[in-house]
């Protein structure tokens, strides 16, 4: 299976894109609510019927921020499902970079391995083929253990952990192959849920923010009407 490498900057950076639009949805709403409480007391010193007026006004004000707090809150929801997403390809990238350093691990015990076997067959070519040209003669002891000594100074037994070693690195990468390619599979999942799910509940909670200022925008031009046409007849004595 080929591995694409992870790359998680562009991710990094809509979460921290994301982090400051929702901070400063968060210092919007904060501005809103000073600005209602200071056309609050507007409505206190001004007279009726103006008062009345301004108090619903403002009271469908502050249920327009409501709306609006539940859409940073979609929005927030949004983040944290992204914000899972990188964990995940977080750990992705740690399990490749294990995976690499057990390649490491294999080339380097496939090496030693393979010295081992060549110290082997040195042995056997001079048990057996080194008579050759005089009369397939075996070399004396003597002359057999000073070959050997020179051309390798480890333990017999050295071939044998060469071996065990190999066998140890090949079990564990093709171990770690398998983690990472169930990662890999569940990542791919996780991210179109991540998606679907993240947008669908900030989608739905523009719906709903949309649908909230429309509604209370009627019923605030509707308590604007009762108002009647008593400015335009004043303005127009003015003239």
């Amino acid at each position: 299976m080929v591995h694409r490498p992870a790359d998680s900057r562009l991710l990094t950076n809509l979460l921290q894109q994301e982090k400051d639009y929702s901070k400063q949805l968060s210092q919007l709403l904060e501005a809103s609510n000073a600005s209602l409480s200071s056309f609050t007391a507007y409505a206190s010193a001004s007279p009726p019927p103006a008062s009345n007026v301004i108090l619903s006004v403002a009271g469908s004000l502050a249920a327009a921020d409501e709306a609006l707090r539940r859409y940073a809150v979609g929005v927030d929801e949004w983040r944290e499902t992204m914000r899972m997403l990188k964990d995940m390809e977080d750990d992705v990238g740690n399990i490749m970079r294990d995976r690499e350093i057990l390649v490491t691990r294999l080339i380097k015990a496939s090496k030693s391995s393979q010295k081992s076997n060549s110290g082997s067959n040195f042995r056997d070519s001079l048990l057996l083929g080194n008579g050759h040209g005089h009369g397939n003669r075996f070399p004396s002891s003597s002359s057999l253990s000073l070959s050997i000594a020179q051309h390798e100074s480890r333990p017999l037994s050295s071939s044998f952990s060469s071996s065990t070693k190999l066998a140890a690195a090949q079990s564990e990468l093709q171990a770690c192959e398998a983690h990472l390619a169930a990662k890999e599979r569940e990542l791919e999942v996780k991210r179109l849920v991540a998606v679907r799910d993240g947008l669908g509940a900030r989608a739905r909670a523009m719906i709903d923010c949309g649908w909230a200022w429309g509604e209370i925008g009627q019923e605030t031009l509707r308590a604007l009407g009762s108002l009647g046409n008593g400015g335009s007849h004043h303005l127009g004595s003015c003239y």
